[in-house]
């Protein structure tokens, strides 16, 4: 792994004050421990202490503001959260470095409708399944990417083919701009209803599509209403490779800010790896505020969704490997056009100075 952007330690320590930085940052509505370390003010403290400023990227007004959130063409960003989106920016948009990971134990599942008489994915053989579609040219359509692998991994545990099934895209044609917020947590509690009952939920519920692919707190929800019911949880198996579906999550930054100011991405990853050990020791606290930035109906769903969940960021040779599992993955159904290299992409220099300096 690449580990010439890092300047040796003391030489960071004896940089000379500089102007203040602004940092830009954006996370996803998952489990990681950004989340938590932004909600406690410990990314802003840990920012300030070498000089840097923090800014939301949904804070913006503009339109477009939010496309950074995707394809990372903005100077001194980090992202933390989905892979999908990350992958494509490093192979087709920006130049960026992998500096942490998370690991995510829930694959996903699928659903049907709870009296549609399907009890299993076998059952599903010559019926619909929906697929969601954006029609926003301008950024990966990761929903539709994350549900496609899904899908085809759910058939085969079935012993079927894509072919065995109807596949039924349905479009998004107003997939579009998140709107604004100070923080995290004002953008997507202004979502949640349209994030649980979008396009595929309502073709399944409408009659037009017999099963989809949804993440597994929107599932809960859904079968919270009663017309919804599971009959695969690809995270119930023993085969890691099952679970890896728009996860491991990562954290990356643009490559120009961890060659010119690497205190900062030490300073980010600080913050995270704090947040990582207290979520870890103190998991229904943390679960009472990653339920404010994240899309489970209570708290203690999320609490009992986190229970097994290791915050602290790492590069692992298993995250690593589902990095490139996600990767071959969109490369062969045509969402990425440019390969490239996982472990040079990720650099661990970064967080082992981080980890020393703790």
């Amino acid at each position: 792994m690449s580990t010439a952007t890092l300047e040796a330690p003391e030489k960071i320590k004896q940089r000379p004050p500089s102007a203040a930085t602004d940092i830009v940052y954006t996370i996803c509505p998952v489990f990681v421990a950004s989340n938590v370390a932004l909600e406690l003010g410990w990314i802003e403290e840990e920012l300030k202490k070498v000089g840097a400023r923090l800014e939301y990227l949904f804070s913006g007004r503009e339109e477009q503001r939010w496309l950074p959130h995707f394809d990372h063409k903005l100077g001194n960003l980090f992202r933390d959260g989905g892979n999908i989106p990350s992958i494509w920016a490093k192979a087709d948009n920006t130049d960026t470095t992998l500096i942490g990971l998370t690991w995510s134990g829930h694959g996903g599942q699928v659903l049907v409708r709870a009296d549609s008489g399907v009890n299993r994915v076998g059952d599903l053989s010559g019926r619909r399944i929906a697929l969601y579609q954006s029609g926003n040219q301008n950024k990966i359509d990761w929903w539709r990417a994350t549900a496609e692998r899904g899908i085809l991994l759910a058939l085969n545990l079935a012993g079927l083919r894509r072919k065995d099934v109807q596949i039924v895209d349905v479009a998004d044609d107003h997939d579009h701009s998140w709107g604004a917020g100070a923080r995290p947590s004002e953008v997507w509690a202004s979502r949640t209803s349209e994030r649980t009952f979008g396009p595929e939920v309502r073709a399944v519920r409408e009659g037009r599509a017999d099963a989809l692919y949804t993440s597994h707190g929107r599932a809960l929800s859904l079968q919270a209403s009663g017309e919804f019911k599971v009959v695969e949880d690809l995270g119930r198996y023993p085969d890691w490779t099952l679970q890896v579906n728009n996860s491991p999550y990562a954290i990356t930054v643009n490559t120009e800010l961890a060659q010119n100011r690497p205190e900062v991405v030490i300073a980010f990853l600080r913050a995270t790896l704090r947040a990582g050990r207290w979520i870890n020791a103190n998991r229904d606290a943390a679960a009472a505020i990653l339920h404010r930035v994240t899309f489970y109906p209570s708290i203690a769903d999320t609490a009992s969704a986190i229970a097994n969940y290791d915050f602290v960021p790492n590069l692992s040779p298993r995250n690593l490997a589902g990095i490139d599992l996600t990767k071959q993955f969109l490369l062969e159904r045509g969402y990425i056009r440019r390969d490239f290299d996982v472990k040079e992409w990720a650099n661990t220099s970064f967080l082992e100075e981080a980890l020393r300096s703790l």
